[in-house]
């Protein structure tokens, strides 16, 4: 069934499951696989028991836990446990954020006004919560600590022992492409590994 995305003629898929959040969550939909090409064909299927939402593609390509693992987050944050925010599947984060940039600079001045921090979920380990990418500050230590915080509690509530630290050591990922309009700009591990 439709799931109420929104795909842009850059190839980026947006959902809004708030109009007061003034956080973005965002994944990329390529894969870094240089022994198969970059076009991967997305099919996204609803379990209509457990209503978990599961992305997968048409065989022609693989999914690549850079970044499916953020991608299998998003989508249940979004549909099952709702959680606010402006929901954002970038393409070409593999090959230099195109689909990140192509965005930054089409979005309007409300976008940038409405909000104030982009979180991505593109790191591989369990414990880091990026405040440098790109060679620069993308996002504040009292911010970084706070997240790595709420996100410690959340784990221990459910039984997980998450050890979210600020980490300087970011490269870039999509919520670089915006750190000259939202000032807290982050990407959090997602628990792949060898990518």
């Amino acid at each position: 069934r439709d799931l109420g995305w929104t795909k842009d003629g850059d190839g980026n898929y947006y959902f809004l499951t708030s109009t007061t959040s003034t956080t973005v969550f965002t994944a990329h939909l390529d894969t870094a696989d240089y022994a198969i090409p970059h076009k991967v064909n997305h099919m996204f299927r609803e379990d209509p028991t457990t209503h978990s939402i599961f992305a997968r593609t048409d065989g022609s390509s693989i999914l690549g836990a850079d970044d499916k693992a953020g991608v299998a987050i998003l989508l249940k944050m979004a549909h099952v446990h709702k959680v606010p925010g402006l929901y954002m599947l970038f393409v070409g984060e593999e090959c230099g954020g195109i689909g990140s940039m192509a965005a930054a600079k089409t979005l309007k001045e409300a976008f940038y006004k409405t909000y104030k921090r982009i979180v991505s979920f593109d790191r591989r380990g369990y414990d880091s919560v990026i405040t440098h990418q790109s060679g620069g500050r993308s996002a504040s230590q009292v911010f970084a600590t706070e997240l790595s915080e709420r996100l410690n509690t959340a784990g221990k509530s459910v039984g997980w022992a998450f050890r979210y630290a600020p980490d300087s050591g970011g490269t870039f990922t999509d919520s670089a492409s915006f750190v000259e309009g939202i000032p807290e700009c982050t990407n959090i591990s997602v628990g792949y590994s060898g990518a």
